[in-house]
């Protein structure tokens, strides 16, 4: 069969894949992945709802091109109270349901999930896969800088199509560092070559899956165009995450972050009111007479 009923990289879908509080096997690290009790611990529901709201949805209701559907894969073992509340916020965030699919499942592979929406959705044509967790997010642009890499990509290699899979890799992002102990919000920036936040992988529905493979690895077997020239993600850091991941001395503060333009226009989720890392609104307006926004959406 044809790999990709296209010819442009134009015509490909773009899907962003999220896990949000799924039990099952699905790569992460964290006890809470495997244990119900502390998956759907209220504290913890409260603050992952929070952080994909103000952070991760945030980032994709401000992208710049609008043309990704967001697939959000969650457990049918979810408290109501909680899936009621997350489609709320995605339905809030989005303004219509086709831009999004809640998938609440039993416990079982998150890839496999994943592989059964692609292949009811695209029916074995190709697609842009793009990875983002539930309390991460992506630039304001970065749905229009993936679109002009990937073009770029094409131009360089008309076959491009015809060789899959593919990946971009947008190696340089930003930290919010929220855990309790650690005071006030702090924001880092930090590179990592490959990181899996905003992965980008171009396949068949019947090829590579996202969720199934080494992000470390895997790019560099394929071919990956690795864009370095500006910060395209952020993380959270908080007391509920699901990866291992720790302030490293090579991460470097941005200690005007709150005041810096270009960090407000491109990740408005930071500047969201009424959240443990909100702006201090007296003190921007004063300092540069700008108005942070009043919702994170």
């Amino acid at each position: 069969m044809d790999r990709t009923a296209s010819t442009s990289v134009d015509d490909l879908p773009i899907l962003i894949v999220t896990r949000f509080s799924f039990l099952g096997q699905s790569g992460w690290k964290s006890d809470a992945s495997r244990d119900v009790s502390l998956l759907f611990q209220p504290a913890r529901l409260e603050q992952r709802l929070l952080l994909f709201e103000k952070i991760t949805l945030a980032s994709l209701a401000a992208q710049s091109e609008r043309g990704f559907h967001h697939y959000i894969l969650t457990s049918a073992q979810m408290p109501s109270w909680a899936l009621a509340r997350l489609e709320a916020i995605c339905l809030a965030a989005y303004g219509t349901q086709d831009r999004f699919t809640i998938d609440a499942r039993e416990p079982g592979r998150a890839r496999k999930y994943l592989r059964q929406f692609m292949q009811r959705r695209a029916r074995g044509a190709s697609l842009v896969q793009v990875v983002l967790d539930d309390d991460d997010g992506l630039a304001a642009s970065y749905i229009d800088t993936l679109r002009a890499t990937l073009r770029l990509m094409q131009a360089e290699d008309a076959a491009l199509l015809d060789s899959l899979p593919k990946y971009v890799s947008f190696p340089i992002g930003y930290a919010l560092l929220l855990r309790q102990n650690d005071g006030d919000a702090r924001l880092y920036l930090h590179r990592y070559p490959y990181i899996n936040l905003g992965l980008a992988l171009i396949d068949s529905t019947g090829g590579k899956n996202i969720l199934a493979i080494n992000h470390r690895d895997a790019p560099k077997r394929s071919g990956c165009r690795v864009v370095r020239d500006r910060p395209m993600f952020v993380r959270a850091v908080h007391d509920f995450n699901d990866s291992r991941v720790a302030l490293q001395e090579k991460w470097r503060e941005v200690t005007d972050w709150q005041q810096t333009g270009a960090i407000r226009n491109e990740f408005p989720g930071l500047y969201a009111e009424d959240t443990p890392w909100a702006v201090d609104r007296e003190k921007v307006v004063a300092e540069e007479g700008f108005e942070p926004p009043t919702q994170g959406l």
